[in-house]
């Protein structure tokens, strides 16, 4: 007999009270044997519930959590993610706008710049961007900073040098040759330098980018500019998808 139910057996075999009808042996030993059933009975019974226990503590698995990714592939980019053709038309003062399909191919990892013809009130104009969102693009970012002043800076010296020169006159069509206009710091982004009188590049303060804005009036470079700063961000940047922020 398992020592489980021993107890059992002990206590309910003892001898009965002095008051109690004497029993004949058959009628003791089919006695003893109803105990002896029903603990056994009570014993299976809770190894039942035991084993019963132990088959319902499944084990259950932590649900494996998924990141976000940020960034599009540069080939799979579209400009209208970043600007709607009639926020360009605020931002530029125009009174239509018209996407042009570029035939530039741009290196790998660059998508393809936003060419844009600009409807002004009495004439057209031409404008477009582009952004640069690869591994080093801090590094030519700031070789582009530096290239660009510099440029601009002969150029104006240049012009200068000509005009003392007496070389600078109007052309045949009565057009005058505007005098090129020093790179100057804007308020864009991290980092921008308008230069040239026809560029604006600024370092991006939340995506990992620098962007480009050529067109020909000063103040609309700065509009543009300041749109792509505000729609650009680190999950819409044209990248490589990375975990994101």
């Amino acid at each position: 007999m398992s020592p489980s139910f021993g107890s059992c057996t002990t206590q309910q075999l003892a001898s009965p009270p002095p008051t109690s009808v004497p029993t004949t042996g058959a009628t003791r030993r089919d006695r003893v044997t109803v105990i002896v059933v029903r603990c056994y009975l009570l014993a299976l019974l809770g190894l039942g519930v035991a084993c019963s226990s132990e088959g319902s503590a499944t084990k259950q698995e932590k649900p494996t959590e998924t990141r976000k990714l940020a960034g599009v592939y540069p080939d799979k980019f579209q400009c209208e993610s970043l600007t709607k053709t009639e926020e360009l038309v605020t931002a530029l003062g125009a009174t239509k706008v018209n996407m042009m399909v570029g035939q530039f191919s741009p290196p790998k990892g660059v998508p393809q710049p936003c060419n844009y013809e600009v409807v002004m009130q009495d004439h057209v104009e031409y404008w477009t961007y582009d952004l640069d969102c690869r591994d080093d693009m801090k590094q030519r970012a700031d070789a582009l900073f530096e290239q660009y002043k510099k440029s601009s800076a002969d150029h104006v010296a240049q012009y200068d040098h000509m005009t003392d020169a007496g070389l600078v006159k109007p052309t045949d069509a009565g057009i005058v040759i505007k005098r090129p206009e020093d790179a100057v710091e804007v308020q864009v982004g991290a980092k921008a330098l308008d230069h040239h009188g026809q560029g604006l590049i600024f370092i991006d303060d939340d995506a990992p980018c620098y962007v480009r804005v050529i067109g020909p009036d000063a103040a609309h470079r700065l509009e543009l500019a300041k749109l792509l700063a505000t729609k650009l961000t680190f999950a819409n940047a044209p990248m490589t998808p990375r975990p994101a922020k």
